[in-house]
C-alpha cells in the first residue's frame, strides 16, 4: 500500500504541475481527479480530469494499478477519504 501512497502523491504532483502551468486552478483540477479517482471509472479519469493531458503508457499502467487498489476499498473507507479530502480542500481559508 505504500507504492499506491507514493504513486497517489507523484499523480497529484503531477496535476499541480500541470495545472500551474495551464493557469488553473488546482483545487479544482485536484478534486475532479480525486473524486473520479475515488468514485469514478479509469476511462472517466482520462475523459475527464486528464482529458487535456497527453497521458503516457507508463502513467496509465500505473493510474490502473492505483484504481484498482482504491476500488478495492471496503466502501466506508472510501467514504471517509471522501470526506477527508472535502474537509481538506474546503479549508482554503487558511484556517
Amino acid at each position: 500500500m505504500m507504492g499506491s501512497s507514493a504513486l497517489l502523491l507523484a499523480a497529484l504532483a503531477l496535476l499541480c504541475t500541470c495545472g500551474l502551468a495551464t493557469g488553473e486552478d488546482n483545487n479544482e483540477i485536484f478534486m475532479d481527479f480525486l473524486q473520479t479517482l475515488l468514485v469514478g471509472s479509469t476511462e472517466e479519469l482520462y475523459e475527464g480530469p486528464l482529458g487535456k493531458y497527453n497521458v503516457n503508457a507508463g502513467a496509465k499502467a500505473a493510474l490502473a494499478k492505483l484504481k484498482s487498489c482504491i476500488d478495492g476499498l471496503q466502501p466506508t473507507h472510501k467514504e471517509e477519504m471522501v470526506k477527508l479530502l472535502v474537509q481538506v480542500l474546503g479549508s482554503d481559508d487558511g484556517a
